[in-house]
């Protein structure tokens, strides 16, 4: 019987997780997205390469930061099959170019969506979308798109999407995804941009399922990196209980993860059997998260629900429709 992280907890490590779930790694092609160095991105494609997989692509905007990542994880693991290639989410056309290379490289077997940007000010992507919806959700629909053709040969194609419990924040904003009437709100956006994730998996699974697709997404925990650069003053005033006094995290509390924590429930998603019996799941702590009750407020902080919003089949569908006419396209 294959090993599975029914176990696993919020305490897991990533090592731990890929220690488990090493069967399903050994001999496959995978691409991370936005594995920079010091966040769960980086974490997730160190602990994987050492499991032997054929081939593991490092994918993000800065060839810097890919060619440290690479040699950071060489330099633990000497013979994986470590390669990198140029994405930058801000441009649908690095994203065309990235889907190509990705391909020529051979038979793909798994997809990881992690890279993503958080509470950003306002701004628009280079093809003129709204900057986290188009970087959290556009960028990786598209990529995702363009790679199924390759990834639907494979004998167990998956794709995963980080999302956040943050999607609680936002549903889709039907009449103005862009915010063109002026009234952004970067905490709203965000979660808008991970609710989106979140349904994207949904009707991923939903549509391509039959055709031995998995697609699976994720709240891999509060982790201290560098995403939450944008972050202010008065944003960290609003999670106060959750900082010490000179605005480090308590990580005292429970509430946050460690780095080799928090990229867990990603390794989970992408290599655990057991989501090919819960096609669609939204995980979190490497176990599917329990759905909002009709009527229930979530509580501030909390993290394992999945909002009612964005477990919407119609929605999912919805979204789907709108994206091709956004991006020209007709998947």
């Amino acid at each position: 019987m294959a090993a599975t992280g029914d176990k696993f907890t919020k305490q897991t490590t990533a090592q731990e997780a890929v220690d488990t779930l090493a069967d399903n790694i050994k001999g496959r092609y995978i691409v991370v997205t936005g594995p920079s160095p010091g966040g769960i991105g980086y974490e997730t494609a160190r602990a994987i390469a050492t499991k032997e997989p054929k081939l593991l692509v490092l994918a993000a905007r800065s060839q810097a930061k890919l060619d440290q990542a690479k040699a950071d994880i060489l330099k633990e693991t000497p013979n994986a099959n470590v390669e990198t290639v140029i994405l930058d989410l801000d441009s649908l056309a690095s994203v065309r170019q990235a889907a190509k290379e990705i391909s020529a490289k051979g038979q793909l077997d798994v997809l990881i969506n992690n890279a993503a940007v958080m509470m950003t000010p306002y701004g628009k992507t280079s093809d003129g979308f709204e900057t986290q919806f188009g970087t959290n959700y556009i960028a990786p629909w598209l990529l995702t798109n363009l790679l199924l053709p390759n990834l639907l040969k494979s004998a167990h194609p998956r794709v995963v999407f980080v999302s956040s419990m943050g999607h609680q924040f936002g549903d889709i904003r039907w009449d103005d995804i862009d915010y063109s009437k002026g009234d952004y709100d970067k905490t709203n956006s965000y979660g808008q941009s991970k609710t989106a994730s979140i349904l994207n998996a949904k009707y991923l699974a939903k549509k391509f399922g039959s055709q031995g697709l998995t697609a699976v997404a994720l709240h891999p925990g509060a982790i201290p990196t560098n995403l939450g650069r944008h972050l202010e003053e008065g944003d960290i005033a609003a999670l106060s209980s959750f900082f010490n006094e000179d605005g480090t995290p308590n990580m005292s509390l429970g509430f946050w993860k460690s780095i080799p924590e928090g990229a867990t429930t990603t390794i989970t998603a992408a290599f655990d059997p057991r989501w090919e019996k819960q096609n669609g799941a939204y995980l979190v702590n490497s176990q599917v998260a329990p759905l909002q009750k009709a009527g229930e407020e979530i509580p501030y902080g909390t993290e394992n629900i999945l909002a009612l919003w964005a477990d919407d089949d119609k929605s999912a569908e919805r979204l789907w429709e709108l994206t091709n006419k956004l991006t020209n396209e007709n998947f």
